[in-house]
């Protein structure tokens, strides 16, 4: 547990939140593919950091239930989506690149760094 309390120690809440808000931002044109390959990194990173805290958080859930089989599942599609790439041209990457911001959210409302929304 003490590594888990380094690891959220070390998160940037506000850093992620940026980058989650330039992810989903709605755009009147595409961003520059150099912005969205930035970004793309970005995500990843974050992703990567999240994934454990938010894995453990929801396997200590009530398993079986309704919330859990949703949330469980949604974490299992998230490894698949940051393996792939940005795609063949602008839009696909910044479908992506969408994608990939929508995935963070979900893993930092999962993480226990924020405080929960009312469901």
């Amino acid at each position: 547990m003490g590594t888990d309390n380094t690891l959220r120690a070390a998160v940037d809440v506000a850093e992620i939140k940026s980058a989650i808000d330039r992810a989903l931002v709605m755009r009147t044109g595409l961003p520059p593919y150099s912005e969205l390959v930035e970004l793309h990194q970005t995500l990843r990173s974050h992703i990567r950091t999240l994934l454990p805290l938010a894995e453990a958080r929801i396997e200590r859930m009530d398993r079986g239930t309704v919330d859990w089989y949703d949330r469980r599942c949604r974490l299992n599609t998230i490894p698949h989506k940051v393996g792939r790439g940005l795609g063949s041209g602008l839009q696909s990457a910044d479908d992506h690149v969408r994608s990939l911001g929508y995935s963070c959210k979900f893993l930092l409302e999962n993480s226990g760094l924020t405080p929960q929304p009312d469901q």
